[in-house]
């Protein structure tokens, strides 16, 4: 049986670098099969043929493992979504079942290829409506989604190649898909205190200030208990919380990932401190969770007693718990305070406007990014960034002021410099 793996080097071809195996004998004709791959730098080419010969000596498969899509499918729902939370698994869900149906189930995972993948990305419409199209930001969660599908399928052997990852000619290929940034209403600390005067509940007052004074989440707020406030040091811890039979759980999440985040702990602005103090009080009427009523307390607590006990809320089938099912009706109030305050909104408005406004007046103040991002609970400054890109008017005219200070000082100086180092018959000249 021939078990070599060779590395040729052929200058005249455009990837010039081979590795060569050969596959296991079949068991009637005793014949093998000889495979290769080709790389454009010899590193590559040197990293894969170790790579074959441990396989090989380990007595690994050496031919092709042609998985199908379907199988592919399984394999990662066991090994990696079963551990995500329950949104993101809804989200592989449906990439999924968008895959399958495209490329069927049956189809041999080793035969996609980057054409078909940038068109499976480049056709994503709406599921409720086929005629509409999907947002940059929706198509991008399916490219991500896909790319880490096929990630795992290269990692586990199953092919050679991961076709959902553009290389850099790709240009304006499909799989180079970044997210537009949606517009969103910067909530300046004017229009927070217009707004605040609106706002009688203590409850709500301290929501507003949790999320827009110390940059937390709509969900992060509503689950805030008064143990992980300390009022001596002026912070507010957010932490997760584990499930019991009389408490709903909390799972802090990172920016734009499926994994637990590093809990952290963020100052409070001292003009917080009375309406979280008010909130605090009166917190015992409702298990002591800060920002809920006594009356959304005793809802919330009838529907996670449900959900604990694996049975539908709401008129709905069961499902794990989540951060949202805290609230009730919050836009909706928060869009009448911010109307009777006569604040006009000329872009989308949601909860999360309040932390986005938290961040930008940060930003606006030159907080040092890595602050900020410690302060929001960013995992890296990369989503930090988009706040101190957003330069307002007045930052354009605090720079320029700063820059026209700076020339006139240096002016200042060029003009001692030029009297000071003028020439001797100048000096006289001028003194005649």
């Amino acid at each position: 049986m021939n078990v070599t793996v060779s590395l040729l080097h052929e200058p005249s071809r455009k990837r010039p670098w081979i590795v060569r195996w050969w596959g296991n004998p079949d068991s009637d004709t005793g014949k093998q099969k000889r495979y290769g791959r080709v790389f454009k730098y010899s590193h590559e080419a040197k990293a894969f043929e170790a790579e074959k010969r441990t396989s090989h000596n380990r007595g690994e498969p050496r031919d092709p493992v042609n998985v199908t899509l379907e199988e592919l499918v399984a394999d990662f729902e066991e090994a990696r979504v079963s551990s995500l939370s329950y949104k993101s698994k809804i989200g592989y869900e449906n990439t999924t079942k968008q895959l399958l149906v495209y490329f069927g189930k049956k189809r041999k995972v080793r035969d996609i290829g980057r054409r078909e993948a940038e068109a499976f990305i480049a056709t994503r419409k709406r599921v409720c409506n086929g005629e509409s199209d999907l947002s940059s930001w929706a198509k991008t969660r399916h490219l991500i989604h896909a790319r880490s599908i096929f990630t795992a399928a290269k990692v586990w052997g199953y092919m050679d190649d991961n076709p959902f990852r553009a290389d850099k000619l790709a240009g304006r290929s499909a799989l180079n898909q970044n997210p537009k940034g949606k517009p969103w209403q910067h909530l300046t600390p004017e229009d927070f205190r217009k707004m605040l005067s609106e706002v009688t509940s203590p409850q709500k007052r301290a929501a507003y200030w949790l999320m827009y004074g110390c940059g937390m989440r709509a969900g992060e707020a509503y689950n805030m208990r008064t143990e992980n406030i300390d009022l001596k040091a002026r912070r507010v811890h957010i932490r997760n919380r584990a499930a019991t039979a009389e408490v709903s759980p909390f799972t802090l999440k990172a920016e734009g990932q499926s994994v637990e985040s590093k809990e952290r702990s963020v100052p409070i602005p001292e003009a917080a401190l009375p309406d979280i103090i008010a909130a605090m009080k009166v917190a015992f009427r409702a298990g002591g969770f800060v920002v809920l009523t006594e009356q959304r307390f005793q809802t919330v607590q009838a529907h996670w007693q449900m959900c604990y006990a694996k049975e539908g809320w709401r008129g709905h089938a069961w499902r794990p718990w989540q951060s949202f099912d805290m609230m009730n009706n919050m836009i909706r109030d928060t869009k009448t305070f911010l109307d009777r305050a006569g604040v006009e909104l000329t872009a989308p408005f949601t909860l999360h406007t309040f932390r986005k406004s938290f961040a930008q007046n940060h930003a606006d103040a030159g907080t040092p990014p890595r602050t900020l991002a410690k302060l929001l609970g960013h995992t890296n400054t990369r989503v930090t960034m988009q706040f101190y890109n957003r330069v307002t008017d007045a930052n354009e005219r605090a720079a320029s002021d700063v820059m026209n200070d700076i020339l006139k000082t240096a002016g200042t100086v060029g003009v001692a410099v030029c009297r000071s180092t003028s020439l001797p018959h100048q000096r006289q000249r001028s003194g005649s």
